[in-house]
């Protein structure tokens, strides 16, 4: 299974959890279209982005360029979700991450999930949390606080949910994350970034020509 698939230099990014632990010898790579998560956590946020955009411009986002990878690689290699403070080999995938992020620096990070969101913000050199500190909740708030307070000039860090909006609670999932009982989690992520890309669309060269 390919570590990456897209193009660095693209300033969106998605960054998921860990490799599929049943399936990473059969996928090709990282969200891999073929695998029913990716169509559970990406798709219906990206139809709304793509959506937003084209209605307003008729512009529409290229997919293909945008750069794609996991947290980590082996999901048996993840912390437990109450530890603060994570083992080596980990610590040195977070600082080839966070070497990446600076050199190729991209404007919109998304994190798939409460592990893939704590390992990017330690990239940045954030208080280091728990990653089970990160509920559907709070990571709602953080990502409401990174709409507000976005800047083209920085890498901005948004979290998104993983597979927890397809489980059991996904009713209760849509109304945590939005803060909203009957909120629907895919158009309010999926209007909130095509709004957001909108305003930078001279700046950000991710438009299909």
């Amino acid at each position: 299974m390919k570590k990456f698939i897209g193009n660095p230099n693209c300033p969106i990014w998605l960054i998921g959890d860990s490799n599929p632990k049943n399936w990473q010898g059969k996928l090709d790579a990282p969200l891999d279209p073929r695998h029913t998560a990716r169509h559970n956590i990406w798709t219906p946020v990206l139809d709304v982005m793509q959506d937003i955009t084209f209605r307003a411009e008729k512009i529409r986002v290229d997919t293909s360029a945008l750069y794609i990878q996991n947290a980590i690689e082996e999901p048996q290699g993840k912390p437990k979700p109450n530890a603060i403070d994570w083992h080596e080999n980990i610590n040195n995938k977070n600082e080839e991450l966070r070497d990446l992020l600076l050199m190729k620096k991209p404007v919109i990070v998304l994190c798939f999930g409460a592990f893939s969101y704590e390992f990017c913000r330690r990239t940045q050199k954030l208080k280091s949390r728990k990653f089970n500190d990160w509920t559907t909740k709070t990571l709602g708030i953080e990502f409401r606080n990174s709409v507000k307070n976005f800047s083209h000039d920085s890498i901005n860090i948004f979290p998104l949910l993983h597979i927890s909006i397809a489980r059991g609670r996904f009713i209760e999932s849509h109304s945590y994350f939005c803060d909203k009982s009957g909120s629907n989690y895919f158009d309010y992520v999926g209007s909130s970034l095509g709004k957001l890309i909108l305003e930078q669309k001279d700046r950000l060269k991710i438009w299909i020509n």
